[in-house]
């Protein structure tokens, strides 16, 4: 049997013996069903009864008949924009044992039942989670997560994973190239120390030859004190043969011979002087010593600024290889975002202006949890159509959170979008609501029912 993909609407429901439900037959009239009244009624019965039906046997809870009862029934009469009709109906029934074993039958208006009828439903509703309103009170992350299914192609938890690693990674990259940075500009060249060493070494040779040749000047002195010292002598000596040769006339030959032989070793003496010649200059050390140690000076400067810029050079270069390092990972982070946010502009995202940030949804360019409710309730709405296209029906638990002017919204949106929405309150007094007690509906005025 062929199937005309045409957009489905619920005409009429029938439960019976379904959790606390005893038996309820609604036709909803317009695009809002309000079911309210007190709790524990089986208002809340309803809707799950409903997705029993169409949902399929996930579902079904463990002990899904009503008590005192041995079977259960939903029948879901759907329509579709060309007149088709369908109806569904899902049986529960308790076994002995205490089971219980569903069956469901999809059948068109000639009694032709679909050989696969849950396949055929679940063609249907697609793959909403029933209770669109939960969205808006599910945490960003998790509302983050159920958009992500609208981008194909792009798996953002791997992006985000590797994104994480590149920023830890460039944050310790930064953090080293910066220590670096600062340790290069910490050190500091003498900018008034020469470029080129001093040669010390023939400096220190210099002095050495100075040395020689002063200590030749000294031994110079020396022989020449010792000269005079001995001719000194000598002259003592005369004086002295002079002094006995008036004491002594006998020896005074003997005397003046020595005398004579005195004197003329004196004089030999200072020939000897005479020939020896002017005395040699001196070498003045102290100078040289002084620019012994002004070249120290400079060559500690010269060796100390060579070495501050073999740092610098190198600390600057570790630098720059971690910096562009950094730079390589910014670009990936960059690119897979890039990746990202294209496909999200390419996604048949449900409303306009809707994106992702960082684990966050974003509308207009801002968090979701800045919207509106009204807002809020329109993606909410969008999101379950966009994921339930073909079924134009929407339930809700939650309704009773809702002030007046989002009710109205709700309502609004309904009108607008074209669908039924199922809604659950609480002692509701709007005269529409389908009022339910002790698993009935009580009377018949306020909605269209049986």
């Amino acid at each position: 049997m062929s199937e005309q993909r045409q957009n489905y609407r619920i005409l009429s429901f029938q439960i019976e013996g379904i959790l606390r439900v005893v038996a309820v037959t609604i036709r909803p009239d317009g695009r809002t069903l309000e079911l309210t009244g007190p709790n524990r009624q089986g208002k809340s019965s309803i809707i799950d009864a409903l997705w029993m039906a169409l949902g399929g046997e996930k579902f079904i809870p463990q002990d899904p008949i009503h008590d005192g009862m041995d079977e259960g029934r939903v029948l879901v009469d759907l329509g579709d924009d060309s007149g088709t009709k369908l109806k569904v109906t899902r049986r529960i029934k308790r076994k002995d044992d205490g089971s219980f074993k569903p069956s469901l039958t999809v059948e068109d208006a000639d009694g032709s039942k679909f050989s696969n009828p849950q396949k055929m439903l679940n063609d249907l509703i697609g793959s909403l989670s029933y209770d669109p309103l939960d969205f808006i009170n599910k945490k960003p992350k998790e509302q983050f997560d159920l958009l992500k299914s609208f981008v194909s192609g792009i798996d953002f938890d791997a992006i985000a994973k590797a994104n994480d690693a590149d920023f830890d990674a460039r944050t310790v990259v930064n953090r080293d190239a910066k220590a670096l940075r600062t340790r290069a500009d910490a050190i500091v060249i003498d900018q008034t120390a020469p470029t080129e060493a001093v040669d010390e070494a023939a400096l220190v040779q210099e002095l050495a030859q100075a040395a020689d040749k002063n200590g030749a000047v000294q031994r110079f002195r020396s022989d020449q004190a010792a000269r005079r010292q001995r001719a000194q002598e000598r002259d003592q000596a005369a004086e002295l043969a002079r002094q006995r040769i008036d004491q002594l006339q006998a020896e005074i030959e003997k005397l003046t011979a020595e005398a004579d032989a005195a004197e003329t070793a004196a004089g030999e003496i200072r020939l000897e002087i005479s020939d020896a010649g002017d005395e040699p200059p001196s070498v003045d050390t102290q100078e040289l010593q002084a620019k012994i140690t002004a070249a120290r000076e400079t060559n500690a400067k010269v060796a100390a600024a060579a070495r501050a810029r073999v740092e610098k050079e190198r600390l600057t270069s570790e630098a720059a290889e971690l910096e562009a390092k950094s730079e390589a990972l910014s670009k990936a982070i960059v690119a897979r975002e890039t990746e990202k946010q294209e496909a999200i502009a390419r996604a048949d995202m449900p409303i306009p202006g809707l994106s992702f940030g960082d684990g966050v949804i974003l509308l207009d360019g801002h968090p979701l949890a800045q919207a509106s409710q009204a807002q809020k309730l329109g993606l909410a709405v969008a999101i379950a159509m966009k994921l339930q296209p073909r079924l134009r029906f929407l339930t809700t638990k939650h309704a009773a959170l809702l002030d007046d002017e989002s009710w109205a919204s709700l309502v609004r949106l309904a009108d607008e979008q074209d669908l039924l929405v199922i809604a659950e309150t609480v002692n509701s007094n709007r005269p529409t609501a389908v009022v339910i007690e002790d698993g009935h509906v009580r009377g018949a005025k306020q909605q269209a029912a049986e």
